[in-house]
């Protein structure tokens, strides 16, 4: 790829031309899980190029950075990141670890720090800086010992737990720490392993406009719905006879039984 075609591709996640953050966080969604496609002369005439950002396939060839304290410059007030999550240089996930001497209050403040970072609410007018959550895919909240998760714009009441680990099992991380894990190291293996970040960047967010006040909300998978997919993934996989791919997933109601329909479907899609 060309320097002037390697300045197009970095220009086409930071210089989008939008009008909200959601409108933003939807665009680079799909330029970011499907890559651009950019005209060069590899030696064959000038063609067009598919350009990806990320390798899904072979997860070790991308580069996985964390950094602490990480200064974000706002319009009138800085921001500095607890951690900052890179995949080959391009933020995706911001964890902001709180005191376990707060109580409840830990995942109350945290949640309210990400607000005022993306803007969310009027008393946080200039006061964030929303630009930077325009790649963010993944937002945590943590004390030490519990966690909670969300994604960009996600309101307080939905961020929530993330209670078991995939493909590993708590019993493995039992065997692995010598004790029970907490909360926290369980959210961190099921969601913040390599290949378990890109598959849920890829396969597992979904932009859906609100019935009630029509606004498009992004959501991000739970935990069953993580592991059913993936479950049903390798049994069609694995299956020897045709009439043993198929299973049984228990859903509760309102619990996502759409969105996981969708998930699976789209994977099977990406898989075919």
């Amino acid at each position: 790829i060309s320097d002037d075609n390697v300045h197009k591709a970095v220009r086409a996640i930071t210089g989008i031309q939008v009008t909200s953050l959601i409108e933003a966080s939807e665009k680079l969604h799909t330029t970011l899980t499907y890559g651009i496609a950019l005209e060069q002369d590899l030696g064959d005439g000038k063609k067009s190029h598919p350009v990806r950002y990320f390798d899904f396939e072979n997860v070790a060839a991308n580069e996985f950075v964390v950094t602490r304290q990480f200064k974000v410059h706002g319009t009138k007030k800085n921001i500095r990141t607890d951690v900052m999550l890179f995949v080959n240089g391009i933020p995706m996930g911001i964890i902001e670890c709180k005191g376990p001497t707060l109580g409840e209050g830990w995942k109350l403040e945290a949640v309210d720090q990400f607000s005022r970072y993306q803007e969310m609410e009027e008393r946080y007018r200039e006061l964030g800086t929303p630009k930077l959550f325009e790649t963010i895919q993944i937002l945590i909240a943590t004390c030490g010992q519990a966690a909670a998760y969300g994604t960009v714009l996600t309101p307080y009441r939905f961020f929530v737990e993330w209670k078991t680990p995939h493909p590993r099992t708590l019993d493995d991380m039992e065997r692995e720490l010598g004790r029970k894990p907490n909360a926290q190291e369980i959210l961190f293996e099921g969601m913040l392993a390599p290949a378990t970040f890109l598959d849920l960047v890829r396969n597992f967010v979904v932009f859906e406009r609100d019935e009630k006040t029509g606004r498009i909300v992004r959501k991000l998978c739970r935990y069953q719905q993580f592991a059913a997919v993936n479950k049903a993934i390798t049994r069609a996989r694995t299956a020897k006879k045709p009439t043993e791919r198929g299973g049984v997933v228990w859903h509760t109601q309102g619990s996502g039984k759409s969105l996981t329909m969708l998930w699976l479907a789209l994977k099977l899609r990406r898989d075919a």
